[in-house]
């Protein structure tokens, strides 16, 4: 009997020697596995409090101002708008980027910029009602000559989109969320007034060499825009930021590569033979017709921004950021481009065609006055794709800018071919050589490559 309780007592010894022999082999994974399905639990709870708000808000904005001024006479003037709604972009990001999960203010990375209001961290916060606040005041804020009955139509969007937002928010976050926008508003607008903008022109005077610009024809405009390069820009990569030379050398013989250059423009932008699939194309990227028939500036560009953003079904975060960067690209693109114009004053075809060509010729758009290269309207299309093409890829594109007027949407099997058909257009409507077009896209590019570096959320390079 005690014989048999001995070897009992052995067996079970055995046992649990065995077992916890077993229990010391097992791998570190298997051990630590249920702390990290812990783990994991956590961060989806973290994810789920960081949920990204709907893109509705800035949406809505961006469509109604878009239909508010197609009316306004006279136009609103291009450049003045665009660095309206670089600021209004800037704004529409800081009046959200608290909400954003790692979201950093730009206060510390474009140029001379201020530091931005704070939201209180400890309190709510629904982050399309700031936006929505935001983009309201910096909207009539910026936009110049606004009407009583359009101010009207501002409150009144503002008040719709609050009444919408309040079916699911409380009072109290609805009430403080409006505070911290319009907060922002302001500090954008103060700030906005330091940055010494101006198109008009200061001492600049023709030049007399036979390359150089002069005004064109039919009314012979004063040059405009010579103190663009003045203005501050949103980055200090455009402080002096500068385009290369003119890659075709400025000849008068037939033979010359200048002269066909030219001879190219006189065929295709002639007024009295253009096709009409070269006008269609010309009038479509110029916005051109008059009040109620093209697009203001710089709507249409918007216009594309948000039809992107749509089809890659971008939430407010994503959204405000991109309106943000698309907006940098519409300050600083004009600060470069016309620091180059005015540094390198070369003659419009017009002018060449009719010195050596056709004294009578005339193009199929009115010449913008300043000098030609590099391209005006490429340093806005062609930054501001880039940016695009940096932030979703090469991807298909429709411009359906011209919808409200029965006209086709335009649609493009990458955004790249539709910046190419933004720039021919000018050739088209006989206001710029193509070399100009080709290098004012390369321009565009660098441009935009640099408004992309910029990080708003996550850890910087050296963080």
């Amino acid at each position: 009997m005690k014989l048999f309780i001995e070897s009992s007592l052995r067996f079970k010894l055995l046992i649990v020697i065995m077992v916890c022999v077993l229990y010391s082999c097992q791998k570190p994974s298997q051990l630590q596995e249920p702390q990290i399905s812990d783990l994991s639990s956590k961060a989806q709870q973290n994810s789920q409090k960081q949920a990204e708000e709907s893109a509705d808000v800035p949406f809505q904005w961006y469509k109604f101002m878009t239909v508010l001024q197609r009316t306004v006479a006279p136009q609103p003037v291009v450049f003045t708008q665009a660095r309206a709604y670089a600021y209004i972009g800037v704004g529409l990001f800081e009046a959200v980027q608290p909400g954003i999960q790692s979201g950093k203010s730009l206060s510390n990375k474009l140029y001379q910029m201020p530091a931005m209001p704070k939201p209180d961290h400890s309190k709510k916060y629904l982050w399309s009602a700031s936006a929505n606040a935001a983009m309201a005041s910096m909207v009539k804020q910026f936009l110049a000559n606004l009407s009583p009955s359009e101010k009207a139509s501002i409150d009144a969007k503002e008040l719709a989109i609050y009444n919408q937002l309040m079916l699911t928010t409380t009072d109290d976050v609805m009430i403080r969320s409006a505070a911290f926008g319009r907060s922002i508003a302001t500090a954008i607008y103060n700030w906005s007034t330091s940055d010494n903008f101006s198109i008009t022109s200061g001492t600049y005077s023709p030049l007399t060499q036979p390359w150089a610009w002069v005004p064109t024809p039919p009314n012979f405009p004063k040059a405009i825009g010579d103190n663009l390069e003045h203005s501050r820009p949103f980055l200090k990569y455009s402080l002096d930021a500068a385009a290369p030379p003119i890659p075709v050398v400025y000849s008068d013989n037939p033979t010359s590569a200048f002269y066909m250059a030219a001879k190219e423009v006189h065929d295709l932008g002639n007024l009295l033979t253009i096709t009409p699939a070269n006008k269609a194309t010309a009038s479509w990227w110029a916005d051109a017709g008059g009040v109620g028939v093209g697009a203001p500036a710089p709507y249409h560009l918007l216009s594309i921004v948000t039809s992107v953003l749509e089809s890659q079904h971008s939430g407010l975060w994503k959204a405000a950021e991109v309106y943000a960067k698309t907006g940098i690209a519409l300050k600083d693109g004009p600060i470069g481009t016309f620091r180059a114009k005015y540094q390198y004053n070369l003659l419009r075809p017009i002018t060449y065609i009719r010195r050596f060509m056709d004294p009578t010729w005339r193009s199929y758009l009115i010449n913008p006055p300043y000098p030609e290269y590099p391209s005006g309207l490429v340093c806005f299309y062609g930054t501001l794709i880039q940016v695009l093409i940096n932030e979703f890829g090469d991807i298909p594109a429709t411009d359906n800018v011209y919808l409200w007027r029965g006209l086709p949407a335009r649609n493009f099997s990458s955004l790249s071919l539709m910046r190419a058909e933004a720039a021919t257009s000018r050739v088209y409507a006989g206001i710029h050589y193509r070399f100009t077009q080709n290098v004012s896209i390369d321009l565009g590019i660098k441009l935009g490559n640099e408004i992309s570096k910029i990080k708003m959320h996550g850890l910087d390079d050296d963080e």
